[in-house]
């Protein structure tokens, strides 16, 4: 499970994340977005800690983690301007 608090567009957002054996991120899903309020974020975390064992990996975007070294852009995750990905070449 993966939370970033997205202060570019003042919310909350909630990824469940596929990984195989330890490998790179295979699926990303958009679960939930919430408004950037305190009391809501806190409701929705503890419900989800209530109900699931999945670890939970927060990120900031005062903070930006790249996408990975094969992805040059994407728009869906505020990284750039639309999604690109390196020719082999590169």
């Amino acid at each position: 499970m993966l939370i970033v608090d997205n202060h570019l567009f003042d919310c909350y957002g909630f990824f469940l994340q596929a990984n195989k054996d330890n490998e790179k991120l295979v699926h990303s899903y958009d679960l939930l977005q919430i408004p950037h309020d305190t009391e809501l974020y806190m409701q929705v975390l503890g419900d989800l800690k209530a109900h699931t064992q999945l670890t939970i990996e927060y990120r900031d975007t005062h903070n930006l983690v790249h996408p990975g070294k094969d992805i040059m852009r994407d728009l869906m995750h505020g990284h750039n301007v639309d999604t690109r990905y390196k020719s082999d070449n590169l």
